[in-house]
């Protein structure tokens, strides 16, 4: 049953979403059966793009979440542009949103939420998505086993008050 927030939680929100906490190995699995699937049951014409879709998936889903982070993150556009982009510049995109996610990534857990994140350069050009999942979902898990932490709305600055908005109240 939700409550009606009383006035010192109206004062207090929780500062960033947790990460997505999708097991990494899940997450490759998933991909890769998609991906089987496409490659068997999809025709010619269609199949390409639809390997591309399924590949972009969840980068989109982690650059979104990112965006709710941090309003200036330019991941889902980098995202976007490699999905509408040809063959040959579309894989050259993608290391770009590769490293623009990383960068957020490293940005966000060092900076804004100091956890001391440390993303070894060659794991990711190697995994990339796996290997972020891999360190999102321990991080989501930390979260989930401490008490969020509340601030004051006033002390937060305008972009930082807007990604608070979505947090629901606490029952």
């Amino acid at each position: 049953m939700n409550r009606v927030p009383n006035s010192v939680s109206l004062r207090y929100r929780r500062v960033y979403p947790p990460p997505p906490r999708m097991h990494w190995l899940l997450l490759l699995v998933l991909v890769a059966g998609a991906e089987f699937l496409v490659l068997h049951f999809a025709r010619p014409p269609f199949r390409d793009p639809l390997i591309n879709l399924v590949i972009a998936v969840w980068p989109i889903y982690l650059s979104v979440w990112l965006r709710k982070v941090d309003s200036r993150s330019a991941a889902l556009y980098w995202c976007i542009a490699s999905l509408a982009t040809g063959f040959l510049f579309s894989w050259l995109l993608w290391i770009v949103v590769v490293f623009e996610v990383r960068e957020d990534l490293l940005d966000h857990y060092n900076y804004r939420e100091p956890i001391g994140l440390r993303l070894n350069l060659v794991l990711t050009l190697l995994f990339s998505f796996s290997y972020f999942q891999y360190h999102l979902r321990r991080i989501a898990l930390e979260k989930t086993a401490t008490p969020p932490v509340l601030v004051p709305v006033e002390n937060l600055s305008d972009s930082e008050q807007d990604a608070a908005d979505f947090a629901p109240f606490p029952e």
